[in-house]
């Protein structure tokens, strides 16, 4: 019989079929390969951590003019290992002065639990500028002394943190609570042979805060009295008229002088009093606008006696003096409407 041979389609197909079956293998290759460095590479290890939590027992004089706090509280850490421990190295870096007490340790379970109580001054920032319809946040800032966050983190113990209830701040009430954990950056390495030379550190940080809303306006009462009577004063100068003119004006400059003086006497008792000489409160605002009421008054009443000096002039003057009581008295209490409105909305 004559031979058969096959046709360059045949050939086609063979080679084709070689070629999948080669891409299949090297394909699985590739795959076994990859699985292999996956499960030949460790799992990088976890940062040793414990949880960090506070019960504050008392938060008490908020000062203003020296821009600190005093607060009573327990600082708690629950750790897998003893050694790691977070309360013998605990830092509070805004802190004038603190007192630790009663510190304790004990093993509960696989746990390490210890605590300690803390007395102590802490530094604020405090912001008198809506003044006395302020909102004050006050932090207690905790950070780790040695371990920085490549070996050791805090984890806040949210859940078991809060604050005694019976707290209540002179003039103040507690409206917000929060416990949290952050970073704490340096820009040194503070010499530690394990980083990098010449770099930077970050620690773990603790930030226990509140808000603290002002609910006492006696205090308001109290330093802004003598300025509206200083002005009530000043307002009756307006309405001072004599057969002698001269003896008129000059009891009206007496008035003035006697209102501006104590509008001023009073401004520097509230800086004072407030701590605030490189910011302006409300309160200061309201010394501002009187003492520029006062300023007025002044002003018109030597325009009326040099109008005064022409006997002639006599019904001008008082037509000038009543237009200028009207509107300076006008935008006078229309600037304390806006400004007391717009500081309670903030």
């Amino acid at each position: 019989m004559p031979r058969s041979y096959g046709g360059p389609a045949d050939g086609r197909r063979d080679f084709l079929a070689g070629l999948r079956s080669g891409a299949g293998a090297l394909l699985a290759a590739a795959a076994a390969v990859l699985i292999m460095m996956i499960t030949a590479t460790p799992a990088a290890a976890a940062v040793p951590s414990c949880d960090v939590g506070a019960y504050v027992t008392d938060l008490y004089g908020v000062d203003p003019v020296e821009g600190t706090v005093n607060a009573d509280l327990w600082l708690w850490s629950v750790c897998p290992r003893k050694d790691l421990a977070a309360v013998p190295r605990l830092e509070f870096t805004n802190a004038t002065k603190t007192m630790l007490t009663a510190p304790s340790s004990e093993k509960v379970g696989n746990e390490y639990w210890t605590q300690v109580k803390v007395s102590g001054t802490f530094r604020q920032t405090l912001d008198l500028t809506n003044f006395p319809f302020d909102k004050q946040v006050v932090r207690i800032q905790v950070e780790e002394n040695r371990l920085d966050k490549s070996r050791f983190v805090y984890r806040a113990d949210a859940k078991n943190s809060t604050y005694n209830p019976r707290i209540h701040p002179a003039d103040f009430k507690i409206t917000k609570f929060r416990i949290g954990v952050g970073d704490a950056p340096y820009r040194t390495n503070f010499g530690d042979p394990r980083l990098k030379q010449g770099g930077s550190s970050h620690y773990s940080q603790l930030v226990i805060e509140f808000q603290l809303t002002r609910e006492d306006i006696t205090s308001f009462g109290k330093q802004i009295l003598p300025v509206y009577v200083a002005l009530l004063v000043a307002l009756i100068s307006f309405l001072i008229w004599s057969k002698d003119n001269e003896v008129a004006m000059v009891a009206r400059l007496g008035i003035l002088g006697t209102a501006l003086f104590t509008i001023m006497l009073n401004l520097r008792a509230v800086d004072e009093a407030l701590g605030t000489f490189l910011n302006v409160t409300l309160v200061e605002e309201i010394h501002f606008m009187s003492l520029l009421y006062v300023l007025v008054g002044v002003a018109n009443t030597t325009y009326l006696m040099k109008l005064l000096t022409d006997p002639m002039a006599r019904p001008a003057a008082r037509r000038f003096n009543n237009h200028v009581f009207a509107v300076t008295t006008g935008l006078y209490l229309l600037a304390n409407i806006v400004v007391i409105s717009l500081t309670v909305s903030f």
